[in-house]
Order: C-alpha cells, then sequence, then structure tokens
C-alpha cells in the first residue's frame, strides 16, 4: 500500500487467502484483503465479505459504512447476525421495505421496535403500530398517540393502545383508548372499557368528545361519572328532550335548567320547556331573560301559561305576578282584570301602570289606581 499497489497487493492475498493454503484463515490477511478492497476497488467488497468468514466483522463493517458501502456493511451485519443489521437499511440504505423484510424474517422484538420507531420518524403510522404490536413493546406510547391523533388514525390507535395497556397501567394509556373507543364508534367496548376497574380521566374524554360533537359516547361517560350537568347538555344535543329534563332534574341547577328549557322552546317542545321554566322563574333575577327569549320567539301564549302555571309555587315572587300581568295586558286583556283583582296585593303597581298605559289599557288599571289614590 505504501508503494501505491493496491491492485497488485490484492491480487497477492486473493492467492494468499481465496485459494486454499495454509493462510487462508488468517484473520489479519483476511481483514487486509477486504480493506485494501475498500480503498482501491470497492466492486470486489461484497465477493470478499460473502466468502471470507474470519475477519473482524464489526470493525470492518462500521469502515464499509464510512466509505458508504452500505449494502456490503448490511450483508456483514446480515451474515453474522450482528446486534444492529437494520440501522444499516435504516439509516444509510433508506429502505424501510427492505427493512421490514428483514424484520420478518429475523421475527425478533428488538428488530421490530428499532423499525417501528424508523417507520413512525418516516410518517408511517399504521405500519409502525403494526410493528410495535409485533414486538409486543408500548415504551413509545407517547409518540404513537401524538402521531395517530395527527394522521386520524384511530382504529390503529386501539390495537395499539390495547397491547401497550396489557404492559403498562399510565392513565394517558387508557384515557386515550377511552377516546380513541369514542372516536370509532365502539361504543359497547367503551361502556365494557370504562364498567370496568380502570385509571382513565373519563370526565376528561366526556369533555373532549362533547366538544367534537361527539354526543352519544359523551352521554355514556358523563352517565358514568354521574355529572349531570353535563349529560343533560349532551342529551339536548341529542334531541333526547325529556331524557335531558331528568338530567336536569338531577344536576338541579338553574344554568342547566335554562339552557335545557330554551333548547326544549326551540325544539317546540313547550311541555318539556313549562317544566325546566318552572325551576326558573322562582329566581327574580333570572325571569327577565326567560321572558325575552320567550317574547323574542313569538311564544307569547306559551309564555302565559308557564307563569300562570308558576303562581301557585311556594316559591313565586312579586315578579311573577307582575310580568304576567304585563303579558295580559299586551296580548290578553281580558284576563287582565281578573288577575288584578287577585293579586293586586302581589304586583309592582307602578310597573303594571306604565305598562297598561303603554299597551292602552289604561282602563282595566282602574282598580289599581283607586288603591294608589289616583283619580
Amino acid at each position: 500500500m505504501a508503494a501505491d499497489l493496491p491492485n497488485e497487493l490484492i491480487e497477492l492475498l486473493e492467492k494468499i487467502v481465496l485459494e486454499n493454503s495454509v493462510f487462508s484463515d488468517h484473520r489479519n490477511l483476511q481483514n487486509l484483503l477486504i480493506l485494501t478492497a475498500v480503498k482501491a476497488d470497492p466492486t470486489r467488497v461484497m465477493e470478499y465479505i460473502t466468502r471470507l468468514d474470519n475477519y473482524d466483522a464489526p470493525d470492518i463493517a462500521n469502515i464499509a459504512i464510512t466509505n458508504q458501502l452500505f449494502e456490503e456493511a448490511f450483508a456483514i451485519f446480515k451474515k453474522l447476525m450482528l446486534t444492529h443489521p437494520l440501522s444499516v437499511l435504516i439509516e444509510h440504505v433508506k429502505n424501510l421495505d427492505r427493512a421490514y423484510e428483514f424484520a420478518e424474517r429475523c421475527n425478533d422484538p428488538t428488530v421490530w421496535s428499532e423499525l417501528a420507531r424508523a417507520q413512525l420518524n418516516s410518517g408511517a403510522v399504521k405500519d409502525a403500530i403494526d410493528s410495535f404490536i409485533k414486538a409486543d413493546d408500548p415504551s413509545a406510547y407517547l409518540d404513537v398517540i401524538e402521531a395517530a391523533r395527527a394522521n386520524d388514525g384511530y382504529e390503529d390507535m386501539v390495537r395499539y393502545l390495547q397491547m401497550a395497556r396489557k404492559k403498562a397501567r399510565e392513565a394517558i394509556i387508557e384515557t386515550e383508548l377511552v377516546f380513541a373507543y369514542a372516536k370509532v364508534n365502539r361504543l359497547a367496548d367503551l361502556e365494557e372499557f370504562i364498567s370496568s376497574p380502570n385509571i382513565a380521566q373519563i370526565q376528561q374524554v366526556g369533555d373532549r368528545c362533547y366538544d367534537e360533537g361527539l354526543y352519544e359516547p359523551a352521554r355514556i361517560l358523563y352517565n358514568n361519572v354521574s355529572n349531570y350537568a353535563r349529560l343533560a347538555s349532551t342529551l339536548v344535543h341529542l334531541e333526547e328532550y325529556q331524557a335531558a329534563v331528568d338530567g336536569a332534574r338531577k344536576a338541579n341547577s338553574t344554568k342547566t335548567w335554562k339552557e335545557v328549557c330554551f333548547a326544549c322552546v326551540e325544539a317546540g317542545e313547550f311541555r318539556m320547556a313549562q317544566m325546566c321554566g318552572l325551576h326558573i322563574v322562582v329566581h327574580a333575577d333570572e325571569l327577565e331573560e326567560l321572558i325575552n327569549f320567550y317574547q323574542s320567539r313569538g311564544f307569547f301564549q306559551e309564555l302565559i301559561q308557564l307563569l300562570e302555571a308558576a303562581l301557585g309555587l311556594e316559591r313565586a315572587h312579586m315578579g311573577m305576578f307582575t310580568e304576567l300581568a304585563i303579558l295580559y295586558s299586551k296580548y290578553n286583556t281580558p284576563k287582565m282584570r281578573e288577575h288584578l283583582e287577585l293579586f293586586w296585593s302581589r304586583v309592582n303597581i307602578p310597573k303594571v301602570l306604565r305598562a297598561a298605559e303603554q299597551a292602552t289599557c289604561a282602563g282595566t288599571c282602574l282598580p289599581l289606581r283607586q288603591i294608589r289614590g289616583v283619580r
């Protein structure tokens, strides 16, 4: 080599090493032959590494990689089944199809795991999940979840997380599995999962489903955690108004009653709207919003019927009697006199008078004027 006669050296070494002689298995001579070919005639390297068996394979393979002889390096790894032959195909040859063929032949979990990570990095999410499952390897669950989300690969995510859950009990694994069930509409599996012991964040998943319009799984999840307010809201979106009213009753919050009531009004379900409204009108500070909601949609008679039904409630207050009187002055004048004669002591007299004057039925308010001393 120092005399710059590499080809002559190769010919000499071939006679010594490749032909049967006492030096054929000499390690240093085999190394020298291959390394000389790497430098002087790379086309011969594949033949040498195939025919020879007693060279320093790891060192020769790394030198081959350094000199961009990737196929030759892979052949060394493959021939001697060294620990990382796949990395040559992945990092240097950059051929995942061949890497997959190699993994199939090896069928070794560590090889499948290495291939899976490379597939994941290349964006082949489904293939990566298949490989991770063959490796029985849940270690990259955070990366798999992120990649599957980005690619809307929830069917494949289910398969992966089912495997991962058997190997690692992590809240995020179980939480994402529940959401994946919801995304692919596997509601029976969803119900079975949450009815058994688990550490999934059910409320969180329910909120995610609700935000994405997945109301059927959201209903199942909210029912599981007894979040009746959100359950009622979900049932409204499902147009199951009777069930929504039942949910509002269990939630027993004014906000929920209002949401269900207004939804029922919009849907023309006035009987159920009235059931909800009775729980709203008893709160004086909520009455105006409810009245405006009905009136802005032209449901005057339905509003009157609601307030009439509410007068007998134990928590009936002056605002209810006053607003009903005002509604009569606008939409049912004949009933106004009767109402005032019965409940004059429970109405806001100045407010009713002003409303009546605007509605041009001031004569109906004569009893109130007499009470005030108005001539």
